[in-house]
């Protein structure tokens, strides 16, 4: 499929992660080695912020690039990502009548385009780690440059390998192998958190109301932006679970993390809750087991309320709300 197209456009989920921005790259680079005639853009609907600041400091800047929209193609790839719905505002720029490629490591989705070529794997702890397996599968080594952008990609998914299976650990050696650098993967995601970010985590604190849901405890919040960060910070507290909301123009994001524990524990899949809450109210989400985010056309009250019902119905167990 690659070796025809003459014109290719790799894209991601909105808001891009680390790993998705880092795994587009890479692909671009696979791809020049596979058809070097090829057009190639690399479009997003938007980076976060700390995967702007790696790709800053990657030097990589000028290969990623946000959009509202994506130039005229003949094959598209879906990075980090397996359902267009999740595209933010470029969602309505692609073509199912052209040739796709998904290459994901999230759960499939109800909106996963069935005649797309999909590579996933949904036991890799990133996407950054499928690119590894395919790489390796094709006889195709890395860069010392591609190598260090899988292994940050690895890293930042796994929280600092804090995730991951035996092959995790191979394929870390084997970029290791390709000339990256451990402790420069782990400085490049170690920039210091802004003010905005401090500010957000804090006032999320500060907001959050607080729930009991059988023996787990679950903080709801609010802030202006940093909403995932906001969300892991009030695990990182000692929530179970934690959902916080931002209210954008006219949609809302809601991040949601858990505790592994709550994970393990309840066979709760933060991923699948969200795509099923966003389909009950119009809107898109998805992710993993203790991370994922949803975009809702409604007013925060409203998602908290249909969140808090879900997990409800899921686990059981009334949710009370403490004092």
């Amino acid at each position: 499929m690659v070796k025809e197209a003459s014109k290719i456009v790799i894209t991601s989920h909105q808001n891009s992660d680390v790993d998705a921005v880092l795994s587009c790259f890479v692909v671009k680079k696979l791809i020049s080695k596979i058809n070097s005639t090829a057009i190639v853009s690399v479009v997003t609907s938007g980076m976060n912020a700390q995967a702007r600041k790696v790709v800053e400091s990657l030097g990589i800047a000028s290969e990623v690039r946000d959009g509202d929209s994506i130039p005229e193609y003949d094959l598209c790839l879906l990075v980090d990502v397996n359902n267009p719905m999740h595209l933010g505002s470029l969602r309505d720029n692609i073509s199912y009548d052209k040739p796709m490629i998904i290459i994901d490591h999230h759960r499939p989705s109800t909106n996963t385009p069935s005649k797309a070529l999909a590579i996933l794997d949904e036991n890799a702890v990133a996407t950054a780690e499928v690119l590894c397996d395919l790489m390796i599968n094709m006889d195709v080594r890395p860069s010392k440059e591609e190598a260090q952008c899988l292994l940050i990609g690895i890293l930042s998914d796994s929280r600092r390998l804090s995730m991951g299976t035996s092959k995790t650990m191979r394929n870390v050696a084997y970029l290791l192998s390709c000339g990256a650098s451990l402790s420069e993967a782990i400085a490049t995601l170690s920039i210091p958190m802004t003010y905005s970010e401090k500010i957000a985590r804090l006032k999320a604190s500060q907001r959050a109301l607080i729930y009991s849901l059988g023996q787990w405890i679950i903080a709801i919040s609010n802030v202006g932006s940093y909403e995932a960060s906001a969300a892991r910070a009030l695990v990182d507290l000692g929530a179970d679970l934690a959902a916080v909301c931002n209210e954008l123009n006219d949609e809302v994001r809601l991040c949601a993390r858990a505790s592994e524990e709550f994970v393990k524990k309840t066979g709760v899949h933060l991923g699948e809750e969200m795509d099923k809450l966003s389909a009950l109210m119009s809107g898109s989400g998805g992710g993993h087991a203790g991370a994922a985010c949803a975009t809702i056309p409604k007013g925060c009250e409203d998602i908290i309320s249909g969140f808090l019902t879900l997990m409800s119905n899921r686990l059981g167990q009334p949710v009370k709300k403490m004092d």
